[in-house]
């Protein structure tokens, strides 16, 4: 996922959920160091989960689908779509649907984020310059979990345990390794031992990570591109 995260400031953590679930508000002196932890675990969770913690208005820019394939939105859960607008190399909007009316377009999984444009392009007399089909499709919709979904308690455990991360590397200690990298052998005086294997999350590839992972597991869309 390529596209801009919108909010500098976090809109799920706060210190009081930092400190339910174990996080240490006295590791740090500097306020500003909190924020930044929890507004880059939120960042980290909309990339895993390709959504936003809460519903948020996008705009998604795509190339037009001549095999009348279904598209495949920047973001997983879908609200609502409120405009789908047709564009040519210009950028120029020559032909416009409100919504998703079933008619026109209509929302083949919004889970998934799956649209599907029923018009046929071509008899929309929405040709411009010669052009019988657009060059780009942009659509305009709210996407994000559900309303009270981000303060359920596996997400904000996630979300903090990653702040948490992100807060013993300011701190300079590190997690089981420094850069909280997945340890599989350790050894130390008389004592050793092996680990299982570690997957690659993006959350990285120690024991908390995987922690994360499985936490949000649940929630993460498998998605396809064709049908």
């Amino acid at each position: 996922m390529n596209n801009i995260y919108p909010y500098s400031s976090p809109i799920i953590l706060t210190d009081d959920i930092f400190q339910k679930y174990g996080g240490d508000r006295g590791k740090i002196e500097a306020d500003e160091s909190y924020t930044a932890a929890y507004l880059l675990a939120e960042m980290a969770v909309w990339v895993e989960l390709e959504t936003f913690l809460l519903p948020t208005l996008v705009t998604g820019t795509q190339y037009f689908q001549f095999s009348n394939q279904p598209y495949k939105l920047e973001y997983t859960y879908v609200n609502s779509v409120s405009t789908i607008m047709f564009l040519d190399t210009k950028e120029y909007v020559y032909y416009t649907i409100d919504g998703t009316d079933n008619i026109h377009a209509s929302l083949r999984n919004p889970t998934k984020g799956i649209l599907d444009i029923n018009t046929i392009i071509g008899n929309c007399a929405c040709h411009h310059h010669g052009r019988l089909y657009p060059y780009q499709v942009q659509t305009v919709y709210t996407a994000g979990l559900p309303t009270g979904t981000a303060n359920q308690p596996d997400i904000e455990m996630a979300l903090v345990t990653y702040a948490d991360i992100i807060l013993n590397e300011m701190v300079g200690y590190g997690n089981e390794s420094t850069g909280d990298i997945g340890v599989k052998s350790f050894d130390n005086q008389d004592y050793s031992e092996v680990r299982v294997a570690l997957l690659r999350t993006s959350f990285g590839t120690s024991a908390r990570a995987q922690f994360i992972k499985k936490l949000l597991n649940k929630y993460k869309v498998r998605r396809y591109v064709g049908l």
